[in-house]
């Protein structure tokens, strides 16, 4: 996976007997002058904006921040002169190509707004401050320390489970769980599309988590039951340190018996960002998926078993759309069987939309068009394809249907 970022250079412009227009062109100068010696061939890079810079390094999995810290260094020297300290500041930005196409066209101030409250990045990006010594520090964060569900104020809540189902096979292969609070207008599922999805995905997680604690306990599990976590979760560090907090409260021995999608990954997600996901999830997950809403999600970019499943979340638009985002997902099937990761397909809703997945020898379909909410784990049952969707397994799945509907 070669390593691309953005590049963004931060003045303290009031510390400098430079006008502030010519900050820009004197910016642009002094740092094209250094990458082109420092950041040679294989390396590459482009000006986006004075204060903005694409970096890319086909050879390596990171960017050498080492050798960029010596960029500060220098604009330090040539804009402030001696005697003045930390009035320039580079910060790297990690994410997809319309993200950073983004981030790249913000304001300072909006750059410097971000770094206080990282929520207000581009989804799926990663923002962090290059030190003086190239090491990257994480931009910091005020996040409210809570361990449970409880104290994240979720509320009473409806714990339910939604079967993934194996066309080869027509077996369902595991559940993803979902935790609804009572007072909500519509229940949540990570499987339905957008308007099914929470607002605040980092109490969604952890509340999914206290259901996974549960359904271990009460019912027998055949299959893997599958946590849902944002990707926003997984790179802010402090989220992530709560997260991790968290996953303490799931039994050790059961690692086999629990999987996990990343759900909002983005279309090229870094190699810091899976790296920084494997090692929050591998300890307690058997099996990580990515959830990604790009059917031309950069699969050639992962490295063999890299995870274990990469799922297509299906748009809410017109059927044709749909279909299509079906079959160019799986045009690229050939990738995925070559790095050992299986596609899946959900918010599967209509018979045509199963059939044409079913055709195009999708494994793995999910969504309401497959299995509706469920009470309990469905997972290890046989259902045939003309049966789907299943609608209801045991006897309290309507119940919760009729509370959550």
């Amino acid at each position: 996976m070669a390593a691309v970022a953005c590049l963004r250079v931060l003045l303290d412009g009031n510390r400098t007997d430079v006008p502030a227009d010519q900050l820009g062109p004197l910016v642009a100068k002094y740092a094209n002058i250094f990458l082109e010696v420092r950041w040679a061939h294989p390396r590459h890079y482009d000006q986006l904006t004075p204060y903005a810079y694409l970096l890319g390094d086909p050879g390596a999995e990171e960017l050498d921040t080492v050798e960029l810290a010596h960029l500060s260094q220098e604009l330090q020297a040539k804009l402030f002169g001696t005697g003045i300290e930390d009035a320039v500041k580079l910060v790297l930005f990690e994410g997809d190509d319309e993200a950073i196409d983004t981030f790249a066209n913000w304001s300072s101030e909006a750059v410097l707004d971000a770094m206080q409250d990282p929520s207000r990045l581009p989804p799926g990006g990663l923002l962090r401050r290059i030190a003086a010594d190239g090491s990257l520090i994480e931009v910091p964060e005020h996040p409210e320390d809570a361990e449970t569900a409880e104290a994240f104020r979720f509320g009473p809540t409806i714990d339910t489970a939604q079967g993934v189902w194996f066309s080869a096979g027509q077996i369902f292969v595991g559940d993803v769980l979902s935790c609804t609070p009572v007072t909500a207008a519509t229940y949540y599922s990570l499987l339905d599309g957008p308007d099914h999805q929470p607002e605040d995905t980092e109490t969604f997680d952890a509340a999914c988590v206290t259901t996974a604690l549960r359904f271990l306990v009460d019912f027998p599990i055949l299959q893997p039951l599958i946590v849902p976590v944002s990707f926003s979760t997984l790179v802010r560090p402090s989220q992530r340190a709560n997260y991790a907090d968290l996953l303490l409260v799931l039994p050790e021995g059961y690692r086999a018996k629990l999987s996990v999608s990343v759900y909002d990954t983005p279309r090229a997600p870094t190699f810091h960002a899976l790296k920084t996901i494997r090692q929050t999830l591998d300890p307690v997950f058997g099996g990580i998926d990515l959830c990604t809403h790009d059917p031309d999600f950069q699969i050639q970019q992962l490295a063999t078993r890299a995870v274990s499943s990469v799922t297509l979340a299906l748009p809410d638009a017109k059927p044709d759309v749909r279909l299509a985002a079906i079959r160019r997902f799986a045009s690229h099937a050939s990738h995925y069987r070559r790095r050992r990761i299986v596609a899946g397909i959900t918010n599967i809703r209509f018979r045509t939309e199963r059939e044409l997945a079913i055709a195009l020898k999708v494994p793995f379909l999910s969504g309401p068009g497959i299995c509706r909410i469920q009470s309990e784990p469905v997972g290890g049952r046989r259902w045939d394809a003309e049966a789907l969707p299943l609608i209801q397994a045991h006897a309290g799945a309507g119940m919760a249907s009729v509370a959550t509907y």
